[in-house]
């Protein structure tokens, strides 16, 4: 078979050509990200109740929706938060169910729940979750600019971006969108007799148009168009309210308009190499599903650069990228291709210096040819080239390699040891002989990594393409091996006279292997030597079992126990053969009973503190998140406050490049969120630095400790699929008192541990709140309702959407608020800070005249749950903690939850649940792998048995499995390396 492409010469190298030009076209267009991208099937149903309390949203919207989702298939977690007029409700759908199915499945029951939901309800939104959707881009700007200039820029930067192929969407922080605001005057409303509420739907009837109809003249048909939209903003105040006294009472009578800009919801800054940080736009990028991030990223810094030049949109305007994930996989293929050059060259110059120079060339060869050849099954299977696959090129350079030296060494030996055969029957018969080890080979080392595929759910997925990857190469590289370089051996090497250094070579060699032989001999024919070899073995044995209480306990029994076993094997030694033979004929059993007790102490080894089990070990990144939360209820202005404070240490830091600052937000790579007791800053390090990012950030921590008011949390990326925090402890119960109770001294045992960091309680959403409470009896009295009342108390208090001005660029809203600050009469400030007081003496029109707020309701302050979660139907309370450098997840946990249980007092009817953190998810991926590395390993026996046909032959070849692990596991726990993902391929 494979000496086809020998015999076929002319044929083969155009093959050979065309699989070169495919394999460069596939690593050209092979989509380029950073992470694998991972499918989680999760829906989310969101319902909007206006104006209603957590607790009213959670018993009349999520409680009726959770009831009705019972009934869903293929469900694996159902979760939810209620909070003021709004439901959330989170479906995780088992991981190999159908996300397009599952989504229309949730519909449908969404659907059929809709009728028993409150009338004033909107109705439920459904949609997906995708997990990966993070920017691959992020570009902040600064300049002295006005923040209407910046508003209009950052909309024409936008437009530029998304115009770009690749691109699915730019989020853009530190800008405020434009806005008409009609501030109304309370004493024009009295005098007027005018509500709130005729306001907004005046505002609301002038901007129209719609079709009336058709006219048919002259047998043809004309549509016929009303248009009485409101073109700019200049016209609103001329808009009619009401008609008093005869006279129009106009928009300009009761308020004023003002075209400006929207309150900000978030605040950006940006500072550089230390410098005071500057307000700022910061651009988040993200990509379409497949996209090549490299080419994405590519082209958008090449049009930001052409906005840069001179008489452009942002011509004197500073620029700096933050994030740019395409460029950190250019940098992963450039380590890439140096870690392959440095392999192909030491290869090289090895086969030179033992085999001749024509022969190292062909077996260097392999390697590039392998990396193309196995592109094309990467490109063809849907895979992308991301860290993961990228790892599995770099893993597999050292192994492909092998069959291309076990054949060009064949070849070569042949056509030595036989001076009349020709190149191409050398050639071919080192085809014969060599295939069916070669095949075999491959397909024991490939059958390792198909076991992989057994992994489930996100991890499956996540490590899906180094499997993929590495089975493609094991193939191209058996196919190079057995097809391609015995055809080019075939015209390339040479028959030459053996050179003196070869004659040298060959006679050390064979005087190396006479003397092994002869050693092996006498110890295979002599069973006396044998008890003598296998007492040396067993000192060595038991040297090796007591060296990790020599390394970690300190003492010296290791070492007194090794040379104790020597000088008995001397004293032993100088007795007779017949005593030896007596006294040694235990050995035998005895060695394999102790290789035995070493191997189990090697498997248990990572279920100790001797071997540290990690999913993913954190590697060294150029980039830091830090993220702050403030009291429920604290404004942007006061978190921000705290910001600076932080900004004030980083300044300091010498390694650190630069960084951004949002208020208003969480960080995109973490816990996410938004809101105005948020914020969270992305540090860019030096690339030349000398310290690591995680001896950065434990030194960054250890700072943040003086601002012990202000929670603040240090993270890096991780390497591993996405996750939950790294402990996660949940109280589920009905009483959300006492599983609040719980959770808050839950989480000062977390704090009490030196292992844990990031300490966080759901409980902190607590806040309080003033409660308007209506007076039914007098509001029916005078003929108001519920909705009419608290419609004009939110458009005073908080404002209301009237209508939209449509223009060739963007919509603009127009919201009517009411000036409560009566000695305010500006436009400057619109952002409606007032008091409760104001708030109840707010007018409310009646058929009998204008009352105020506070004749038809009590107000009261109260403390309230601003959130209120739920998993399965219970509510549930959670406290997260993140592990230190250094520390064991599964340790960790299991630590604090023995002393919860102890110190704490755990009602019945309280549920404690640790699922869905990352030691949940990395002990069912250890367990897959086990039951992967047994699926491995049968069909190692099966390949194994078929090329031997003998079990004794494939029992021989097995046996070096449990001492690799000895190995393996001896040397983690002597070096003090954790065992970790990466660790075990």
């Amino acid at each position: 078979m494979w000496e086809f492409f020998i015999k076929n010469s002319r044929f083969a190298y155009l093959f050979l050509i065309a699989l070169i030009g495919i394999g460069s076209y596939s690593l050209a267009v092979i989509p380029k990200e950073s992470a694998p991208e991972v499918v989680i099937p999760v829906g989310v149903v969101s319902t909007i109740l206006p104006g209603a309390p957590a607790a009213d949203v959670e018993s009349l919207v999520t409680n009726e929706i959770e009831r009705g989702l019972a009934s869903l298939e293929n469900v694996k977690k159902i979760t939810s938060s209620s909070r003021e007029g709004f439901s959330s409700i989170v479906v995780e759908f088992d991981a190999d169910a159908d996300l397009d199915k599952s989504i229309l499945d949730l519909k449908d029951e969404v659907d059929k729940i809709k009728p028993d939901l409150p009338d004033d309800a909107e109705d439920p939104a459904v949609s997906e979750i995708n997990f990966v959707d993070q920017p691959i881009l992020t570009i902040a700007i600064s300049g002295e600019l006005s923040d209407f200039a910046l508003t209009e820029l950052s909309n024409e930067v936008e437009k530029e971006i998304e115009t770009i192929a690749g691109v699915s969407r730019v989020e853009i922080s530190g800008v405020r969108d434009r806005e008409v605001t009609v501030i109304v005057n309370q004493e024009s409303l009295q005098r007027y007799d005018i509500s709130l509420n005729e306001v907004t739907s005046a505002i609301q009837t002038a901007n129209l148009t719609f079709p009336i109809g058709q006219i048919v003249n002259d047998g043809v048909s004309y549509n016929v168009a009303f248009e009485g939209d409101v073109k700019d903003s200049s016209q609103i105040k001329n808009i009619g309210v009401a008609t008093r006294g005869n006279q129009p009472v106009f928009i300009k009578d009761i308020a004023i308009v003002e075209d400006g800009l929207a309150p900000a919801s978030s605040l950006s800054r940006l500072s550089v190499e230390g410098s005071p940080s500057l307000n700022s736009i910061a651009f988040n990028v993200y990509k379409q599903s497949g996209g090549d991030i490299t080419k994405i990223t590519a082209a958008v810094n090449e049009r930001i650069d052409e906005l840069k030049g001179q008489h452009q949109l942002l011509d004197g305007i500073t620029s700096v990228t933050v994030l740019d994930a395409g460029n950190d996989i250019k940098t992963d293929l450039v380590r890439l291709s140096s870690s392959g050059f440095q392999t192909v060259t030491l290869v090289v110059l090895l086969l030179i210096f033992a085999i001749g120079w024509r022969e190292g060339l062909l077996a260097g060869l392999a390697i590039p040819l392998s990396f193309l050849f196995g592109f094309i099954g990467l490109y063809m299977s849907g895979n992308t080239i991301n860290f993961l696959s990228l790892f599995s090129l770099i893993l597999g350079i050292g192994i492909l390699v092998d069959s291309a030296i076990v054949m060009i060494e064949g070849i070569n030996r042949k056509m030595k040891d036989n001076p009349t055969i020709d190149k191409r029957e050398a050639a071919i018969s080192a085809i014969k002989e060599f295939s069916s080890p070669l095949i075999s080979g491959t397909l024991t080392t490939v059958s390792m990594f198909v076991g992989l595929f057994i992994v489930s759910g996100v991890t499956g997925q996540f490590i899906a393409s180094i499997p993929f990857t590495l089975i493609f190469l094991l193939f191209a590289s058996l196919f190079v091996s057995l097809a391609i370089l015995p055809l080019i051996a075939s015209g390339f090497l040479h028959r030459r006279n053996t050179s003196q250094f070869e004659e040298k070579q060959v006679a050390y060699a064979h005087r190396l292997e006479s003397w092994y032989r002869a050693k092996l001999k006498v110890y295979i024919d002599s069973e006396t030597r044998q008890n003598k070899f296998l007492s040396l073995i067993f000192a060595t044995l038991i040297f090796a079992i007591f060296l990790p209480i020599n390394v970690f306990a300190g003492a010296f029994a290791g070492p007194l126990v090794y040379f104790a076993s020597l000088k008995s094997y001397a004293w032993q030694a100088k007795r007779s053969w017949s005593e030896m033979k007596r006294n040694f004929a235990f050995l035998p059993m005895v060695g394999v009973s102790i290789a035995l007790a070493v191997f189990v102490a090697g498997v248990i080894f990572p279920s100790t503190s001797l071997v540290k089990v990690i999913f993913f070990d954190q590697s060294d990144v150029d980039y830091l998140i830090v993220e702050i939360e403030e009291p429920e209820g604290t404004t942007k202005d006061v978190t921000d406050i705290s910001v600076r404070r932080v900004e004030e240490i980083l300044y300091d830091e010498s390694e650190i490049d630069s960084f951004t600052v949002t208020v208003g937000s969480g960080s995109q790579f973490g816990a996410g969120g938004t809101g105005e007791k948020l914020a969270n800053l992305f540090i860019n390090l030096d690339k030349e630095r000398e310290r690591t990012s995680s001896e950065i950030v434990d030194d960054l921590r250890e700072k943040f400790l003086i601002l012990d008011d202000i929670k603040v949390t240090v993270n890096q990326p991780s390497d591993g699929p996405p996750t939950g925090a790294a402990i996660i402890v949940k109280f589920l119960g009905d009483d959300l008192t006492e599983i609040t109770t719980l959770a808050n001294q839950s989480a000062q045992i977390f704090r009490h541990n030196p292992n844990t960091v990031n300490v966080s309680a759901s409980t902190n959403n607590n806040s309080t709140e003033f409660v308007l409470e209506l007076d039914r009896d007098r509001a029916t009295a005078l003929g108001l309702s519920p909705f009419a009342i608290s419609q004009i108390a939110r458009t005073a208090l908080y404002g209301t959407k009237a209508t939209s001005l449509t223009t060739l660029n963007e919509d603009i809203d127009v919201v009517v608020k009411l000036n409560l600050d009566n000695d305010n009469d500006t436009t400057s400030d619109t952002s409606n800070i007032t008091s409760i007081n104001a708030l109840s003496e707010i007018s409310i029109p009646t058929q009998s005249g204008s009352v105020p707020l506070s004749s038809l309701v009590s107000v009261s302050l109260r403390e309230s749950s601003s959130v209120i979660n739920h998993e399965d139907g219970k509510r549930v309370v959670s406290v997260t903690a993140d592990v230190a450098e250094g520390g064991n997840a599964r340790d960790v946990q299991a630590e604090v939850l023995a002393h919860i249980e102890s110190e704490l007092d755990i009602p019945s009817d309280v549920i404690i649940s640790t699922g869905g953190g990352e030691t949940d998810e990395s002990n069912k991926a250890f367990m897959e792998m086990f039951l992967a590395l047994i699926v491995g390993i049968g069909l190692m026996v099966g390949i194994l048995t078929l090329q031997f046909n003998s079990y004794l032959h494939m029992r021989y070849v097995l046996s070096i499995l449990p001492y690799s692990l000895i190995g393996i596991m001896f040397g983690l726990a002597i070096t003090q390396n954790t065992l970790s993902f990466p660790s075990m391929m």
